[in-house]
């Protein structure tokens, strides 16, 4: 049983479409288009040679990947990573209360009702009010305030 090489186009960009919802990074979503220009073009012109469908699956892929990918990533993603910096803003800047005595360096500190790991270049005793001046995914950096 011989497979037409439009439906095998076909089910290549299906797959790598569907493979986008597993792998992150708008990356393969651009090859599964490129298989179905490809799978388009042998539909229309049904003799072309297999290396040509390769070359254009290949420059195709590759040029929306190049030409697309930022823009469509900030289109789609933007609100995600303006979360992120809206948060590290949020922490910046703030203040908080040393809970356990941050000693070589580690300890705890009270921020909005919750304790949290905190780090410091020096030694703070507990009770010190304390300026937070980076955050580390969930581990704020401090400072005394003097």
């Amino acid at each position: 049983m011989e497979f037409s090489p439009v439906l095998v186009w076909f089910i290549v960009g299906l797959v790598m479409v569907l493979m986008e919802f597993v792998i992150p990074g708008l990356i393969v979503v651009f090859f599964g288009g490129g298989a179905w220009v490809t799978a388009i073009l042998v539909a229309i012109f049904p003799g072309m040679p297999v290396w040509v469908q390769l070359m254009i699956f290949t420059v195709f892929s590759v040029a929306c990947l190049l030409l697309l990918r930022r823009s469509l990533k900030k289109h789609f993603f933007s609100d995600q990573d303006d979360s992120v910096d809206e948060d590290v803003d949020d922490y910046i800047g703030r203040r908080a209360v040393v809970e356990k005595e941050i000693k070589n360096g580690t300890g705890k500190v009270q921020f909005r009702g919750a304790s949290w790991d905190a780090y410091a270049d020096e030694d703070i005793p507990r009770d010190t009010p304390v300026t937070i001046i980076d955050k580390d995914s969930i581990r704020l950096k401090v400072k005394p305030i003097t």
